[in-house]
């Protein structure tokens, strides 16, 4: 069974008539006569009765138009569903994303995408840093919104923004009372990150930074999120980075204090240089929209 045979019999159960049906199809008469014949050999039962002035449909027939006219229609949404994934106007799309960019830089090209490419569904998913990272190298990501540097020959990074980091100490340090701090001032400190890692910059940022100054961190690692990071600070057991949309000013035992050295979160879209979903591209479409907003 095809489509070929279905439209015919489609088309001849509505005009009840050979001649007019080969006609419109561009078939002539025997032909047509075929396409049916070999549909109803695979069906096992005569869909239509013949006389030399019309057809009629049998019993069998018109309990079977219904079910002819749906698989069309649903032949005919599949092909063009896969036209448009192939074009990149629909599918699905894999979203990884860290913390930080949830409070700004997701809603907006959520709501962009949901505006512009209503067929492509977004699959997000917070994760940290490194764990977008693997999962882009393992193809469970087609994309991720992730701290940068990223550091990989496979991937690939497109910068979108900048959040200010502030400086997390506890209140019982020394310098807990500044108003500004520059990151000199910390060399000395432990440095806490978070496995996973979400919004505290991770290693491979962190390090960035102070190779910027010249410095070399200590870090440990915490079990849990930001905030379970941001708690071990509250309890004295080291310092922390903090990106600004996630500051919570009501956390106690926690000083947030302005960096002097201008740092930030650098926030991008990192693929893989080989990816291969077309919908990447409406979503780097709608990312450049947003840098034009």
């Amino acid at each position: 069974m095809d489509r070929k045979q279905l439209q015919a019999f489609v088309l001849l159960a509505r005009e009840l008539h050979f001649g007019r049906t080969a006609e419109q199809l561009n078939l002539t008469g025997p032909a047509l006569g075929r396409l049916i014949r070999a549909l109803e050999t695979e069906i096992g039962t005569p869909l239509l009765t013949r006389t030399t002035r019309r057809a009629d449909l049998t019993p069998a027939g018109r309990v079977f138009l219904p079910e002819a006219q749906a698989i069309l229609a649903r032949m005919g949404s599949a092909i063009s569903l896969a036209r448009r994934t192939a074009s990149g106007h629909a599918g699905r799309l894999r979203l990884g994303y860290l913390g930080a960019a949830n409070l700004h830089l997701l809603p907006r090209l959520w709501r962009h995408m949901s505006a512009a490419h209503p067929d492509i569904h977004i699959e997000a998913t917070e994760l940290c840093t490194p764990d977008q990272r693997q999962a882009l190298l393992d193809g469970e990501l087609d994309a991720g919104l992730m701290a940068l540097p990223v550091w990989h020959d496979r991937l690939s990074a497109q910068p979108l923004t900048r959040i200010p980091l502030l400086a997390a100490l506890p209140t019982t340090h020394a310098l807990a009372g500044r108003a500004h701090l520059n990151l000199r001032e910390l060399a000395d400190e432990e440095w806490l990150t978070c496995t996973p890692h979400l919004s505290t910059p991770p290693p491979e940022q962190v390090q960035a930074l102070y190779q910027t100054f010249g410095l070399r961190p200590r870090i440990r690692a915490v079990a849990g999120t930001e905030s379970a990071v941001v708690g071990r600070v509250a309890a004295g057991q080291g310092v922390t980075l903090v990106p600004l949309t996630l500051v919570n000013p009501q956390q106690e035992g926690v000083a947030f204090i302005p960096l002097e050295d201008g740092i930030t979160l650098d926030v991008g879209l990192v693929t893989c240089r080989d990816a291969d979903n077309p919908a990447l591209g409406a979503l780097l479409d709608s990312l450049a929209t947003l840098d034009r907003a």
